[in-house]
């Protein structure tokens, strides 16, 4: 069976410079930043007690656009900003992994603007069909990462609500435990 390789495209309101300066920000805090040749790699920071991992990410500044590359799983994001406000991105790796990097800077989806194709495809198509050609791909069978498809709608403005869990504006109701016995509260 053929590997299938998955593209995105989608806009953002923020520019490189707003992103690169949250990069900067988060020095210290999220990550730990360490210049490169090509611009920067940000290595994650973790809490006291945690198992730590060489978890980390490469920032390439090249020119007119900026990539950023994710060390661990090899997902790349290319990042041009756009004529007046705001930039386009461009994502080449699984649908679940869209948005879902610790060692990213937070952006802010311009709804409608997602879409998608995969090297059996021409040419990106709206999000909506390419998840309808995902699913025949598959025979209708669910992809297990699917059932956490919520943060992926939490990212996209419920845009996938069709194909995956909707987002319903309380980030901590799939982690929380029904709270049972005699001192719980109602």
């Amino acid at each position: 069976m053929e590997k299938i390789e998955s593209y995105f495209h989608f806009e953002i309101t923020q520019t490189i410079q707003v992103l690169l300066y949250k990069i900067k920000m988060g020095d210290g805090k999220r990550w730990r930043i360490e210049k490169s040749d090509e611009g920067m790699i940000l290595h994650q920071i973790y809490p006291e007690g945690v198992e730590k991992q060489d978890n980390q990410t490469k920032v390439a500044l090249k020119g007119r656009h900026t990539m950023i590359i994710t060390t661990v799983s090899g997902f790349v994001y290319t990042i041009m900003d756009k004529e007046r406000d705001g930039a386009e991105v461009s994502f080449h790796g699984p649908l679940n992994a869209l948005l879902a990097q610790s060692l990213m800077p937070r952006m802010t989806y311009v709804p409608k603007t997602l879409v998608g194709m995969n090297n059996l495809m021409d040419d990106y198509v709206p999000i909506g069909e390419y998840m309808r050609l995902r699913k025949e791909r598959h025979n209708g069978q669910e992809n297990p990462q699917d059932r956490f498809g919520w943060r992926l709608n939490m990212r996209f403005d419920n845009e996938l609500v069709p194909w995956l869990p909707a987002f319903n504006g309380n980030k901590n109701v799939h982690n929380q435990k029904e709270k049972r016995g005699k001192f719980s509260r109602r």
